[in-house]
């Protein structure tokens, strides 16, 4: 009996460890289908989507490069709201070469709303995070802050026509000094990425609860046979 015990103590132990090997693989399947989803066919903006139209839902979260110039510092925004975990995004315009019109970007954010910083000058390319505009935003206050980044609110701000969605910054410009990057969500994947594994670790787990069934038979039919009963064959 002793030994009996000792394999299906083993037995639970292989199968708990086995289903959390299997759930570890297909959570590390999950995150490369995200990785390989950020950096896939990483175009510029141009090619997916024009100034003017409406932002397209399937660009969300979609990595592009823009080539272009900041606008003046002064016209630059901070955002503080849902979105942004209680910090204060800072939010500038960047005129997108071949158009006539800004996209708005997400440079940074910092703890709290300060003075706006410098832009930097020149050509530069940026690699963005596409993001929908969110609606609810009100006009901007005194210290330029405002709750989301509402297109259609401010484009009655800013002296700028604007792309109808903004980007988060994720190459091509560092945050401004005292700020730090603001990671865009992660791009949407399906749960069935790496199903195999998930799979396996049920199974694993299946198995193991089996073997504590089993365990427990065991163990129930040897007291009814101390105790001169036993147990009808099911």
């Amino acid at each position: 009996m002793l030994g009996l015990h000792a394999f299906w103590a083993v037995a639970v132990v292989v199968c708990t460890l086995g289903g959390l090997w299997q759930m570890g693989v297909y959570e590390s399947r999950q995150d490369e289908a995200i990785d390989h989803s950020r950096t896939e066919g990483v175009v510029d903006i141009g090619q997916v989507w024009s100034v003017g139209e409406a932002f397209p839902s399937d660009l969300s979260n979609r990595t592009v490069t823009v080539a272009g110039r900041f606008g003046d510092a002064a016209d630059q925004l901070w955002v503080v709201g849902p979105a942004t975990d209680g910090r204060a995004w800072i939010v500038a315009p960047f005129w997108v070469d071949g158009s006539d019109a800004a996209l708005l970007v997400v440079r940074g954010s910092q703890a709290e709303v300060g003075d706006l910083p410098d832009v930097p000058t020149g050509e530069l390319t940026l690699t963005v995070s596409l993001q929908p505009s969110v609606s609810g935003a009100g006009p901007l206050d005194e210290n330029r802050v405002t709750t989301s980044v509402t297109v259609a609110t401010l484009l009655n701000e800013l002296p700028y026509r604007l792309w109808s969605g903004y980007g988060i910054v994720t190459d091509g410009s560092p945050p401004p000094d005292g700020a730090t990057s603001v990671a865009p969500p992660d791009p949407d994947v399906s749960w069935t990425v790496g199903l195999k594994n998930l799979a396996y670790a049920l199974q694993w787990w299946v198995f193991g609860a089996f073997s504590v069934f089993m365990w427990w038979r065991m163990l129930a039919d040897q007291a009814d046979k101390q105790r001169g009963t036993s147990r009808p064959v099911t």
